[in-house]
C-alpha cells in the first residue's frame, strides 16, 4: 500500500528504514525496497513494488550508480526521484524525511552530491 518508495542498499537502506518509519508516523505511506544483490538488479520485484507506487526515491552514498537500474526495472510507471551523497558522509533519517515531504508537496530532491 506504499505511495511513495524509497529505495536503498547497504547502510543507505537501514537508515531509509527509519525514514519510512517517521514518514508512516507522519501519514505518508511510504516503503522500503532494499536490493540486497546489485547483479542480478532484482528488477521483477521492484516492478511489482512500481505498480502501485505514485513516486520512488533512490538514495545512495555514490553519484547514481543504482538510478539506472532502477528507472529500467520501473519502465516509467511512476517518477523515479535521486537524493546521492558521496565521499561516505550518511544522511540522516531527518534530513531523508524533509526530502520526502518536498516530494510529497509537489517538489523536486535537492540532491547532495
Amino acid at each position: 500500500g506504499a505511495e511513495m518508495i524509497l529505495v536503498g542498499y547497504g547502510i543507505s537502506s537501514r537508515v531509509l528504514r527509519s525514514t519510512v518509519d517517521l514518514a508512516r508516523a507522519e501519514g505518508n505511506p511510504a516503503g522500503l525496497f532494499r536490493s540486497i544483490t546489485r547483479w542480478p538488479y532484482p528488477s521483477e520485484a521492484l516492478r511489482d513494488a512500481a505498480a502501485g507506487a505514485k513516486q520512488m526515491l533512490v538514495v545512495e552514498l555514490s553519484n547514481g550508480q543504482m538510478l539506472e537500474d532502477v528507472r529500467l526495472a520501473v519502465e516509467g510507471r511512476c517518477p523515479v526521484e535521486f537524493y546521492g551523497r558521496a565521499g561516505g558522509i550518511v544522511p540522516s533519517h531527518e534530513e531523508l524525511l524533509e526530502q520526502v515531504k518536498c516530494l510529497w508537496e509537489g517538489g523536486h530532491v535537492r540532491s547532495v552530491i
